[in-house]
């Protein structure tokens, strides 16, 4: 089945050969502390990927592609402000994945931090996995392509910015995780903060 399933066909109601079988919670306190410190893993390795980038397109390859209206160095504060923008650019990112599997996005904060769901939605698995993934496929990359364009000055920013999204990215990678857990045929409801996971009944629903 394709990961960008049937999405003229959205599910919002559980089907009655469906049952609940993992709820996963990831802002009670245990599940919090460890994101925030599994988060140095993929900040870790986005650090590495981007400044390594930006490293080999200034000292390797003599510099950038670059567009003489992008040159010159960005303020200290706009260059911040260019970094945070890319949370709500996370969510909304998200959104555009929820919308295209035929679900409407609604975007909101929780214990200041910023999120988007679907109200009712039930996303079978495969679609759960692209819509959790994608904010840090789409920014990391754009952020290495966009990056062979822009003096060094602009490029760090953008590394900053990609580094932020990827330890920003640490629940999505989790309930991935989670998701994967279950084959093909599950379906997931995403609650915010949590989420429910339901199997077809007669099967474990476990890979």
């Amino acid at each position: 089945m394709s990961m960008w399933t049937n999405h003229a066909d959205p599910i919002t109601v559980v089907p009655p050969n469906y049952r609940e079988v993992d709820y996963i919670k990831i802002t009670n306190r245990r599940a919090f502390l460890w994101l925030n410190v599994m988060s140095l893993l993929p900040l870790t390795a986005s650090g590495l990927l981007m400044f390594g980038a930006l490293l080999v397109y200034h000292e390797e390859m003599g510099g950038p592609l670059v567009i003489p209206a992008l040159s010159g160095e960005l303020p200290s504060l706009v260059g911040l402000l260019l970094v945070l923008l890319v949370l709500p650019l996370h969510e909304w990112i998200h959104g555009l994945a929820i919308r295209r599997c035929g679900h409407t996005p609604r975007y909101g904060v929780k214990l200041l931090v910023l999120f988007a769901t679907s109200d009712g939605a039930l996303f079978r698995r495969n679609e759960f996995i692209l819509i959790a993934l994608a904010p840090l496929v789409t920014v990391t990359l754009a952020g290495l392509f966009v990056m062979v364009f822009l003096p060094y000055q602009l490029g760090y920013w953008i590394a900053l910015a990609v580094v932020l999204n990827a330890a920003g990215a640490i629940g999505d990678l989790w309930m991935t995780i989670a998701a994967l857990r279950f084959d093909a045929s599950a379906l997931i409801r995403d609650e915010e903060d949590s989420m429910r996971i339901f199997a077809r009944m007669g099967r474990a629903g476990y890979l």
